[in-house]
C-alpha cells in the first residue's frame, strides 16, 4: 500500500499524533485555569464570578474551536469535581483574587487579543434596583 506524500510527511515528523489539547499550546494552561475557577464559581453559586470569567475569556483568549472547547472542559470537570466531592467553596475574595490573578495570566499571554471596547460599559443613568434595562433601537427591531 502506498501512503501520499503529505501522509508520508506527517508520520514522519510525528504530527499525525500531535494531541490537539496538549498543554505545550500558547495559553492553554490560562484557559485551563480561568475555565477550572469558572466551574468552582458555577458550583458554589457565585455567578457574578462565573461572568466575570466568562467576560475574561471573550476579552482576552483568542476566538477559536480549540480555545472555547478547553474553557467548557475545564469548566465542567471542576462543576462535577465540586459537586461531587463536597469541597469547600472558596470565598467571594478568593475567587476574586485568582479571577484578577487569571486575567493577568491571560493579559500577558494573548497581549493582542485584549479588546477594551468589550469592556463592561458604564451605565449613563442609575437603574432602580431590580428595574430592566431600556433596550436599544437595535435591540427592539426598530
Amino acid at each position: 500500500m502506498r501512503f501520499p506524500i503529505l501522509t508520508a510527511l506527517l508520520l514522519s515528523t510525528g504530527l499525525a499524533c500531535a494531541d490537539p489539547t496538549a498543554s505545550t499550546e500558547i495559553g492553554f494552561a490560562e484557559v485551563r485555569t480561568l475555565g477550572t475557577l469558572n466551574g468552582q464559581a458555577l458550583a458554589c453559586r457565585q455567578f457574578a464570578a462565573s461572568g466575570e470569567a466568562k467576560a475574561l475569556i471573550i476579552r482576552y483568549a483568542p476566538k477559536t474551536r480549540r480555545y472555547g472547547t478547553l474553557f467548557e472542559t475545564a469548566t465542567n470537570a471542576a462543576f462535577l469535581a465540586a459537586t461531587k466531592d463536597g469541597t469547600p467553596c472558596p470565598t467571594k475574595a478568593d475567587l476574586a483574587a485568582r479571577l484578577a490573578e487569571s486575567a493577568a495570566a491571560l493579559q500577558a499571554v494573548f497581549p493582542e487579543h485584549a479588546n477594551p471596547e468589550q469592556a463592561k460599559p458604564e451605565p449613563s443613568e442609575p437603574q432602580p434596583p431590580g428595574a430592566e434595562p431600556s433596550l436599544s433601537n437595535d435591540e427592539t427591531g426598530s
